[in-house]
């Protein structure tokens, strides 16, 4: 193996962990849209509407954390390619991507706090 190699392996574990963060956040969502739908059918809900919105504000603002993590492997990832003299073309639009990601991030963060939670909700994929 080269350095190279250590070097993309490790960053592939930190994005693996945080991709598994990200699965849970998605749970999280699903699970909170899934107790809006039983407000709309008038059955008892799993939360109460104060802690869905302090598990939405939560969650959103891990999903920030994710995209600020993910923003981060792809910059040290285009530091490595640099340092190897590969092409960046990729890498810098990864980093493109991650940077419109935790602006997204930030709006829907904002959103959640700003809000009433049920408009908040209906947006699970952050």
């Amino acid at each position: 193996m080269t350095n190279y190699d250590l070097e993309e392996a490790k960053l592939l574990r930190w994005q693996f962990g945080l991709s598994l963060l990200f699965i849970f956040t998605l749970i999280v969502s699903l699970t909170l849209t899934y107790n809006q739908i039983l407000i709309h059918e008038k059955k008892k809900p799993i939360y109460t509407d104060e802690m869905s919105d302090d598990i939405l504000k939560l969650n959103r603002l891990l999903g920030l954390f994710l995209a600020l993590g993910f923003l981060y492997i792809n910059y040290i990832d285009r530091e490595i390619k640099e340092e190897h003299n590969l092409d960046l073309k990729s890498a810098n639009l990864q980093i493109d991507a991650g940077v419109l990601s935790v602006l997204t991030a930030i709006i829907v963060l904002y959103v959640s706090m700003m809000g009433d939670g049920t408009t908040a909700v209906e947006n699970p994929e952050d």
